[in-house]
Protein backbone atom coordinates (compact mmCIF):
# COMPACT_ATOMS: atom_id res chain seq x y z
CA UNK A 1 0.00 0.00 0.00
CA UNK A 2 2.93 2.56 1.01
CA UNK A 3 4.71 1.80 -2.29
CA UNK A 4 1.40 2.26 -4.47
CA UNK A 5 0.90 5.55 -2.73
CA UNK A 6 4.65 6.60 -3.58
CA UNK A 7 4.42 5.42 -6.94
CA UNK A 8 1.11 7.88 -7.91
CA UNK A 9 2.64 11.04 -6.06
CA UNK A 10 6.06 10.14 -8.00
CA UNK A 11 3.84 9.89 -10.99
CA UNK A 12 2.31 12.74 -9.99
CA UNK A 13 4.95 15.03 -9.29
CA UNK A 14 6.73 14.19 -12.55
CA UNK A 15 3.71 15.04 -14.73
CA UNK A 16 2.91 18.64 -13.34
CA UNK A 17 7.10 19.18 -12.95
CA UNK A 18 7.10 18.52 -17.13
CA UNK A 19 4.59 21.46 -18.02
CA UNK A 20 6.93 24.62 -18.34
CA UNK A 21 4.18 26.76 -17.49
CA UNK A 22 2.96 24.88 -14.46
CA UNK A 23 4.13 26.50 -10.84
CA UNK A 24 4.47 23.88 -8.37
CA UNK A 25 5.32 24.18 -5.13
CA UNK A 26 5.68 20.92 -2.56
CA UNK A 27 5.09 20.58 1.17
CA UNK A 28 6.14 17.70 3.06
CA UNK A 29 5.77 17.46 7.12
CA UNK A 30 6.06 14.58 9.44
CA UNK A 31 6.05 14.92 13.59
CA UNK A 32 5.17 13.16 16.29
CA UNK A 33 5.46 13.30 20.16
CA UNK A 34 8.50 12.01 21.42
CA UNK A 35 7.46 11.28 25.06
CA UNK A 36 4.35 12.27 26.77
CA UNK A 37 3.23 12.22 30.32
CA UNK A 38 1.26 13.71 33.63
CA UNK A 39 2.22 17.00 35.18
CA UNK A 40 3.18 14.57 37.89
CA UNK A 41 5.57 13.18 35.98
CA UNK A 42 4.06 9.92 36.08
CA UNK A 43 2.55 7.46 33.47
CA UNK A 44 4.81 8.25 30.24
CA UNK A 45 4.03 7.17 26.77
CA UNK A 46 6.15 7.31 23.56
CA UNK A 47 5.84 7.62 19.79
CA UNK A 48 2.18 9.11 19.71
CA UNK A 49 0.34 11.17 17.49
CA UNK A 50 2.60 10.88 14.48
CA UNK A 51 1.31 13.12 11.81
CA UNK A 52 2.15 12.87 8.00
CA UNK A 53 1.23 15.36 5.27
CA UNK A 54 2.31 15.55 1.12
CA UNK A 55 0.66 18.65 -0.34
CA UNK A 56 1.23 19.77 -3.66
CA UNK A 57 0.66 23.44 -4.43
CA UNK A 58 -0.09 24.41 -8.32
CA UNK A 59 -0.91 26.98 -10.22
CA UNK A 60 0.02 28.28 -14.15
CA UNK A 61 2.21 31.31 -14.84
CA UNK A 62 -0.10 33.85 -16.59
CA UNK A 63 -3.99 34.05 -16.76
CA UNK A 64 -5.56 35.06 -19.82
CA UNK A 65 -4.89 38.13 -20.06
CA UNK A 66 -1.08 37.58 -19.41
CA UNK A 67 -1.16 38.45 -16.09
CA UNK A 68 0.65 36.57 -13.28
CA UNK A 69 -1.85 34.31 -11.59
CA UNK A 70 -2.05 34.26 -7.62
CA UNK A 71 -4.22 31.80 -6.93
CA UNK A 72 -2.83 28.45 -6.12
CA UNK A 73 -4.50 24.95 -6.09
CA UNK A 74 -3.79 22.62 -3.54
CA UNK A 75 -3.44 18.75 -3.67
CA UNK A 76 -3.00 17.00 -0.14
CA UNK A 77 -2.80 13.81 1.40
CA UNK A 78 -2.23 13.15 5.53
CA UNK A 79 -2.31 10.66 7.98
CA UNK A 80 -3.22 12.56 11.70
CA UNK A 81 -2.90 10.70 14.74
CA UNK A 82 -5.16 8.22 14.24
CA UNK A 83 -7.07 10.24 10.82
CA UNK A 84 -6.31 9.26 7.36
CA UNK A 85 -7.98 11.90 4.57
CA UNK A 86 -6.98 13.59 1.45
CA UNK A 87 -7.75 17.26 0.14
CA UNK A 88 -8.93 16.70 -3.51
CA UNK A 89 -9.22 20.25 -4.43
CA UNK A 90 -8.52 23.51 -2.35
CA UNK A 91 -7.13 27.04 -2.87
CA UNK A 92 -4.27 29.28 -1.77
CA UNK A 93 -4.69 33.09 -2.26
CA UNK A 94 -1.99 35.32 -2.14
CA UNK A 95 -4.18 38.49 -1.58
CA UNK A 96 -1.20 41.13 -1.98
CA UNK A 97 1.79 39.85 -5.07
CA UNK A 98 1.64 42.78 -6.83
CA UNK A 99 5.32 44.41 -7.53
CA UNK A 100 6.08 47.29 -5.06
CA UNK A 101 5.45 50.86 -6.36
CA UNK A 102 7.11 53.76 -4.28
CA UNK A 103 3.86 55.63 -4.24
CA UNK A 104 2.07 55.77 -0.85
CA UNK A 105 -0.89 53.64 -1.40
CA UNK A 106 1.28 50.66 -2.29
CA UNK A 107 3.76 50.92 0.71
CA UNK A 108 1.86 48.66 3.01
CA UNK A 109 2.45 45.74 0.39
CA UNK A 110 5.69 46.04 0.49
CA UNK A 111 6.19 44.88 3.98
CA UNK A 112 3.26 42.80 4.47
CA UNK A 113 1.51 39.78 3.21
CA UNK A 114 -1.75 38.16 3.63
CA UNK A 115 -3.19 35.00 2.46
CA UNK A 116 -6.46 32.89 2.39
CA UNK A 117 -7.04 29.48 1.38
CA UNK A 118 -9.93 26.81 1.97
CA UNK A 119 -9.39 22.99 1.71
CA UNK A 120 -12.08 20.52 0.59
CA UNK A 121 -11.44 17.27 2.62
CA UNK A 122 -12.34 13.65 3.28
CA UNK A 123 -11.57 11.82 6.32
CA UNK A 124 -11.99 8.80 8.08
CA UNK A 125 -10.53 6.65 10.85
CA UNK A 126 -10.55 2.99 10.72
CA UNK A 127 -11.40 3.25 14.47
CA UNK A 128 -14.81 4.36 13.56
CA UNK A 129 -16.17 1.75 10.52
CA UNK A 130 -19.70 2.42 10.58
CA UNK A 131 -19.40 6.09 10.12
CA UNK A 132 -22.42 7.77 8.37
CA UNK A 133 -21.52 9.45 4.83
CA UNK A 134 -21.81 12.59 5.42
CA UNK A 135 -19.33 12.44 8.15
CA UNK A 136 -16.67 11.49 6.02
CA UNK A 137 -16.88 15.43 4.74
CA UNK A 138 -14.91 17.70 5.96
CA UNK A 139 -13.15 21.65 4.96
CA UNK A 140 -10.60 24.49 6.09
CA UNK A 141 -10.61 27.75 6.11
CA UNK A 142 -7.44 29.29 7.15
CA UNK A 143 -5.63 32.75 6.84
CA UNK A 144 -2.22 33.84 7.77
CA UNK A 145 -0.63 37.94 8.20
CA UNK A 146 2.73 38.11 7.94
CA UNK A 147 4.91 41.64 8.48
CA UNK A 148 8.26 42.16 7.33
CA UNK A 149 11.20 44.40 8.73
CA UNK A 150 12.91 47.09 6.37
CA UNK A 151 16.01 44.62 6.48
CA UNK A 152 14.09 41.46 4.62
CA UNK A 153 12.47 43.70 1.58
CA UNK A 154 14.11 41.87 -1.12
CA UNK A 155 16.85 39.92 0.76
CA UNK A 156 17.44 36.20 0.15
CA UNK A 157 18.71 34.73 3.49
CA UNK A 158 17.08 33.43 6.62
CA UNK A 159 19.35 35.69 8.84
CA UNK A 160 17.68 38.88 7.54
CA UNK A 161 14.36 37.72 8.11
CA UNK A 162 14.85 38.87 11.73
CA UNK A 163 11.69 40.88 13.35
CA UNK A 164 9.34 39.33 11.14
CA UNK A 165 6.20 38.44 13.10
CA UNK A 166 3.19 36.34 11.59
CA UNK A 167 -0.33 35.31 12.68
CA UNK A 168 -2.23 32.16 11.18
CA UNK A 169 -6.01 30.71 12.41
CA UNK A 170 -7.38 27.65 10.92
CA UNK A 171 -10.77 26.28 11.11
CA UNK A 172 -12.30 23.01 10.07
CA UNK A 173 -16.21 23.36 10.80
CA UNK A 174 -16.86 19.56 9.38
CA UNK A 175 -18.89 17.29 11.59
CA UNK A 176 -16.32 14.76 11.06
CA UNK A 177 -15.07 16.30 14.12
CA UNK A 178 -17.74 16.15 16.38
CA UNK A 179 -17.88 12.49 16.10
CA UNK A 180 -14.80 11.02 16.30
CA UNK A 181 -12.77 11.54 19.51
CA UNK A 182 -8.95 12.02 18.02
CA UNK A 183 -10.13 13.76 15.27
CA UNK A 184 -7.86 16.24 13.19
CA UNK A 185 -7.55 19.55 13.86
CA UNK A 186 -10.92 21.33 14.52
CA UNK A 187 -9.10 25.54 15.11
CA UNK A 188 -5.56 26.29 14.99
CA UNK A 189 -4.50 29.45 15.93
CA UNK A 190 -0.78 30.33 16.44
CA UNK A 191 1.26 33.66 16.72
CA UNK A 192 5.49 33.63 15.57
CA UNK A 193 8.31 35.75 15.45
CA UNK A 194 11.38 35.46 13.61
CA UNK A 195 14.99 35.61 15.58
CA UNK A 196 17.22 34.67 12.89
CA UNK A 197 17.41 31.68 11.35
CA UNK A 198 14.50 30.18 13.33
CA UNK A 199 11.04 30.88 14.23
CA UNK A 200 9.73 31.25 17.81
CA UNK A 201 6.00 30.03 17.68
CA UNK A 202 3.00 29.91 20.67
CA UNK A 203 -0.35 28.38 19.58
CA UNK A 204 -3.47 26.97 21.15
CA UNK A 205 -4.90 23.92 19.23
CA UNK A 206 -8.32 21.93 19.00
CA UNK A 207 -7.94 18.61 18.35
CA UNK A 208 -10.93 16.73 18.50
CA UNK A 209 -12.70 16.86 22.77
CA UNK A 210 -8.80 17.89 24.06
CA UNK A 211 -7.40 21.64 23.51
CA UNK A 212 -3.62 21.67 23.41
CA UNK A 213 -1.46 24.79 24.18
CA UNK A 214 2.55 25.13 22.85
CA UNK A 215 5.80 26.51 22.49
CA UNK A 216 7.85 25.80 19.39
CA UNK A 217 11.08 26.49 17.78
CA UNK A 218 11.65 26.17 13.88
CA UNK A 219 14.67 26.13 12.95
CA UNK A 220 15.02 26.93 8.73
CA UNK A 221 18.48 25.14 7.88
CA UNK A 222 18.74 26.72 4.49
CA UNK A 223 20.70 29.94 4.38
CA UNK A 224 19.06 30.98 1.25
CA UNK A 225 15.85 29.64 1.53
CA UNK A 226 14.31 32.78 -0.11
CA UNK A 227 16.34 33.33 -2.80
CA UNK A 228 16.25 31.82 -6.81
CA UNK A 229 12.69 33.42 -6.77
CA UNK A 230 11.15 34.05 -10.45
CA UNK A 231 7.80 35.70 -9.63
CA UNK A 232 6.40 37.98 -7.23
CA UNK A 233 4.27 35.80 -5.37
CA UNK A 234 6.89 33.45 -4.29
CA UNK A 235 9.35 36.09 -3.02
CA UNK A 236 8.08 35.47 0.86
CA UNK A 237 7.99 31.44 0.74
CA UNK A 238 11.34 29.59 2.26
CA UNK A 239 12.04 26.47 0.35
CA UNK A 240 14.22 23.72 2.17
CA UNK A 241 14.58 21.92 5.12
CA UNK A 242 13.31 23.18 8.82
CA UNK A 243 13.23 21.00 12.06
CA UNK A 244 10.58 22.17 14.55
CA UNK A 245 10.11 20.72 17.76
CA UNK A 246 8.92 21.90 21.16
CA UNK A 247 6.47 21.41 24.39
CA UNK A 248 2.94 20.77 23.73
CA UNK A 249 -0.15 20.47 27.21
CA UNK A 250 -3.27 18.94 26.61
CA UNK A 251 -5.57 20.94 29.05
CA UNK A 252 -8.50 18.51 29.63
CA UNK A 253 -6.27 15.49 31.06
CA UNK A 254 -2.98 17.62 32.09
CA UNK A 255 -0.35 15.46 30.18
CA UNK A 256 2.45 17.28 28.94
CA UNK A 257 4.40 16.30 25.63
CA UNK A 258 7.67 17.01 24.02
CA UNK A 259 7.22 16.73 20.15
CA UNK A 260 9.55 16.76 17.42
CA UNK A 261 9.29 16.94 13.30
CA UNK A 262 10.45 17.77 9.93
CA UNK A 263 9.07 19.86 6.84
CA UNK A 264 10.80 20.16 3.46
CA UNK A 265 9.12 22.39 0.97
CA UNK A 266 10.10 22.87 -3.04
CA UNK A 267 9.52 24.87 -6.09
CA UNK A 268 10.07 25.55 -9.33
CA UNK A 269 9.56 28.98 -9.09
Amino acid sequence: MRTTIFVVLFVAYCVLQSSAQLLLRTNSVADISAISLGTNLKNPSYGERLSLEESFFYRKRFNREDREKTVYNIFTIYKKNAVVGFCPYGIDIDMMSENFERSKPNTFRYRNKIRMGFKLLFETDPGYPDLPLLYYLNAEFYGSYLYLPHSARGDQTTKARKGSFMAFMLVTPGSFNDFVTNASTKFLGYMKYNVGSAWIKAYLRQGGSITYTGLYAEFELNPKGYGKNKVESSKDTYRGITLFGGSEYQIQINRISINFGISLTTENH
